[in-house]
């Protein structure tokens, strides 16, 4: 049986389902009971997302605070309740002008920290339910703003009625919300036409599957060709190889000496070089064990 103890995929997930529902996919193809993903996409976005199976789920988190890439489609002039298509349209404001918006201006205007009201359309919860439950009920809940990071951002004019937008942001940025804030300070309505994930730190668009090219693919094929291992997706992290003495104390959840600087997260391996999970190398250059996935 294929060991799918520390592995993860980079899908390539495709606009018109849900994160939720590519992941269902992806466990059945492969048998697999627990499997999660890191940072959703909205079924109308397309593109990078995570998936982790067993033990690589313990480090799910170390990608939900990542910072993000993507590539947008803004849809000047109009504006819709969910912030992108698959909502209903509530406004239709023509932008005839659209050559001359002075996008320089906007771009300086949301480079650095910008401040986002959640929109209702999200998975955020409120008493225990998702605020996307309450919207579909035509209910509207009181969320607090937030503050993101907006790293880069770069406009261009698409056609007559749509932008381009390249953006790198912090977690917690909500893409939809800034068309809107984009469309706002333009002086009419905006939302998303088109949504493409290209990168979660370091890790590409161009390293991944699409799914349905993985759903074709056998196992034997998908293990040699799709699954990695999850310390590869952790490259900048610091190694740290201990002795098998070591190894039986970390694996008890113990602290041991080691001769390395401090650190606050560091890679761990035993002897026989076999990923053992995450720790910190703490002042006194101790070892201490984090989240172990063996």
């Amino acid at each position: 049986m294929l060991n799918f103890n520390q592995s993860c995929i980079l899908l390539n997930k495709p606009s018109g389902i849900s994160s939720n529902d590519a992941l269902k996919k992806v466990k059945k193809k492969l048998n697999q009971k627990k499997a999660g993903f890191s940072g959703t996409l909205d079924p109308l976005a397309s593109g990078l997302l995570i998936i982790f199976f067993n033990k690589a789920t313990k480090l799910c988190s170390m990608f939900l605070n990542a910072d993000k890439s993507y590539d947008v489609l803004i849809r000047i002039g109009e504006a819709s309740t969910t912030g992108d298509l698959d909502g209903e349209i509530t406004c239709d404001n023509f932008f005839t002008d659209i050559k001359n918006i002075d996008l320089k201006k906007i771009e300086k205007k949301f480079m650095g920290t910008i401040k986002q009201t959640p929109p209702m359309y999200s998975a955020l919860k409120h008493n225990g339910k998702r605020l996307y439950e309450y919207a579909r009920k035509g209910l509207e809940i009181d969320r607090p703003s937030r503050l993101v990071t907006i790293h880069s951002i770069k406009l261009k004019v698409f056609d007559e009625n749509h932008l381009s937008l390249n953006v790198k942001c912090s977690k917690g940025t909500y893409i939809r919300v800034l068309a809107e804030q984009i469309g706002k300070e333009i002086g009419c309505g905006a939302l998303v036409a088109k949504l493409v994930r290209t990168k979660i730190n370091d890790i590409e668009l161009s390293k991944t599957v699409k799914l349905d090219n993985f759903l074709l693919s056998s196992d034997e094929e998908i293990y040699n060709k799709y699954i990695i291992n999850i310390d590869l997706l952790i490259e900048n992290i610091p190694s740290c190889h201990i002795s098998e003495n070591d190894t039986k104390k970390i694996l008890h959840g113990n602290k041991v000496e080691i001769n390395k600087k401090a650190c606050k997260v560091v890679k761990i391996y035993n002897p026989d070089n076999i990923f053992m999970g995450i720790g910190e190398i703490n002042k006194n250059l101790e070892l201490l064990p984090k989240k172990i996935l063996v």
